[in-house]
C-alpha cells in the first residue's frame, strides 16, 4: 500500500479556505477520500474507471492529509497542492522518497511590474526555484500555465503533465440513478422545438437567509479574486455600459473590504480601488462577500451570464462551475479561455469594455442565443468532471 502526504495548506491559513487554493485542496481530498466512486459504470458516462491491484482503488492507498510537515514519513509520496514561487518554500530539501509539486500559473512571474514582490520575495523566487529540483514532477492546470513553467523553470517536458482542475461535486447534475438509461440521459430535453432543463427546483428560503441574495431577480456574476490580472475596471465599465446588475462573489467583496479606506493603497490592490471607485453608490454592483456552495449554485442557476474577462489565468474555475449550472460565459478572448471552453462561451477582448458590454448584453437579452450557450456551456463542462479529475490524480500515484 502507498502511503500519500497531502500538504493542507489551508490549515493554518484561514483566508486560503475560501480562495482557488482553497477550492482545489477540497476537490482534490473530496476526490482521494472516495475512490469506491471509480466503478466500472463509469466508463457509461465516457470517463475510464481506474484499473488497480485490488478492484477497489482504496485498497491500495492510503491518504494523509495534513499541515504538520513533521508527520510525513520518508517512505511516503509527498503531495504539495500549492507551490507558490513568490512565497516562503515548505522544504528547501527534499522531505520524502517521491514529491509532487501543483504549480496553478505563473501570473506574478509574467507579470512582475504588477505583482511587486520586494526583497524578501525575491528570496523566496530563488530558494523556490532551487527547491523545486527536489520535485519527481509538476502538475499544472492548463497548457498554457504548462508553456509558462517550462520557459521559466527551463526543465524537461516530461516532467510537467496538465490536470485540469474540476469542481466540488456539489455542483454536479443530480439525476434520477433508478433508471437504467440515465448515463445517456442529457438533463436537457426538447419540448416545442425548445430545449428544457431537467433541474430540481429549490426554494430560495431554504438556502439563504442572506438579505442581499434575497431578492436578486436578472443579474450577471463574476466570482473570484480581485488582484490585477482579473480586470475588475474594466468589467466594471463594460457592466455600466450594458446597464445590467451583477453580483461580485468573493470574500475580497465582502462588506468591510469593499470600503477603499479599508484597503491599503499598492501596486497589488490598485486595480481593487479603481474598481471600487467606479462601482461606488452604483446600485447596479451588488457585493454579498463570501457565500456558501449552495447558495453560489443558486446565483449561478439564476445568472444570466457569467463573466471572466481576466488578462491571464491559469485556468477559470469559474467558466466550469456556471458551465455546470447551464449558465453562459463571457469570457476574454485570450488563449487560456480557448483552451478551456473552446467554442462554449462568448468571446471579448479584455480591453475592450464597448464589447465585453455587447457580449453580456445579447447573452442577457436574446433568449435564444442564451439558450444555445447554456446547452454548450453545460456539455462542455462534463469534459471536466470530479471523476476525470479523480481518475488522472489516480493515474500518477499509480506510477510514482
Amino acid at each position: 500500500m502507498k502511503v500519500i502526504s497531502i500538504f493542507d495548506p489551508t490549515a493554518t491559513d484561514e483566508k486560503s479556505r475560501v480562495r482557488g487554493i482553497g477550492r482545489y485542496f477540497n476537490t482534490l481530498k473530496e476526490g482521494l477520500q472516495n475512490l469506491g466512486d471509480i466503478t466500472p459504470s463509469a466508463t457509461q458516462t465516457g470517463i475510464s474507471p481506474y484499473a488497480a491491484q485490488s478492484q477497489n482503488p482504496a485498497d491500495n492507498f492510503f491518504f494523509q492529509f495534513t499541515a504538520n510537515l513533521k508527520e510525513i514519513k520518508m517512505q511516503s509520496i509527498f503531495v504539495n497542492p500549492f507551490f507558490n514561487p513568490i512565497q516562503k518554500p515548505l522544504k528547501v530539501r527534499r522531505l520524502t522518497q517521491k514529491q509532487i509539486a501543483v504549480i496553478h500559473d505563473l501570473i506574478p512571474m509574467i507579470y512582475p511590474k504588477m505583482f511587486p514582490v520586494g526583497i524578501k520575495g525575491m528570496i523566496w523566487k530563488f530558494l523556490n526555484k532551487w527547491s523545486l529540483r527536489n520535485y519527481d514532477l509538476i502538475i499544472t492546470d492548463s497548457m498554457v500555465s504548462k508553456r509558462d513553467i517550462l520557459h521559466f523553470y527551463k526543465i524537461p517536458e516530461k516532467k510537467v503533465q496538465v490536470i485540469y482542475p474540476t469542481v466540488s461535486r456539489i455542483f454536479t447534475p443530480h439525476l434520477d440513478r433508478e433508471n437504467e438509461s440515465v448515463a445517456h440521459h442529457h438533463p436537457f430535453h426538447t419540448e416545442t422545438d425548445h430545449s428544457v432543463a431537467e433541474f430540481t427546483e429549490i426554494s430560495l428560503q431554504t438556502i439563504t437567509k442572506n438579505p442581499t441574495l434575497q431578492n436578486l431577480k436578472e443579474f450577471a456574476i463574476y466570482v473570484g479574486d480581485a488582484t490585477w490580472n482579473k480586470n475588475l475596471p474594466t468589467i466594471a465599465q463594460a457592466i455600466k455600459m450594458a446597464n445590467v446588475p451583477c453580483v461580485f462573489v468573493g470574500s475580497v467583496f465582502g462588506e468591510t473590504n469593499t470600503k477603499k479606506a479599508a484597503i491599503k493603497p499598492n501596486q497589488w490592490t490598485r486595480s481593487l480601488q479603481q474598481f471600487l471607485k467606479l462601482a461606488e453608490g452604483d446600485d447596479r454592483f451588488i457585493f454579498p462577500g463570501f457565500v456558501s456552495d449552495t447558495e453560489l449554485k443558486y446565483l449561478y442557476k439564476q445568472a444570466k451570464v457569467n463573466i471572466l474577462i481576466s488578462y491571464n489565468e491559469g485556468f477559470g474555475l469559474s467558466y466550469i462551475e456556471a458551465g455546470f449550472m447551464s449558465t453562459p460565459s463571457v469570457l476574454a478572448d485570450v488563449p487560456i479561455f480557448h483552451e478551456i471552453a473552446k467554442d462554449a462561451a462568448d468571446f471579448a477582448p479584455p480591453n475592450n469594455p464597448k464589447e465585453i458590454a455587447q457580449k453580456i448584453s445579447t447573452l442577457f437579452y436574446d433568449n435564444l442565443h442564451q439558450e444555445k450557450m447554456s446547452i454548450k456551456a453545460f456539455d462542455r463542462a462534463q469534459e471536466f468532471h470530479p471523476r476525470r479529475f479523480q481518475s488522472a490524480w489516480l493515474e500518477i500515484l499509480k506510477v510514482a
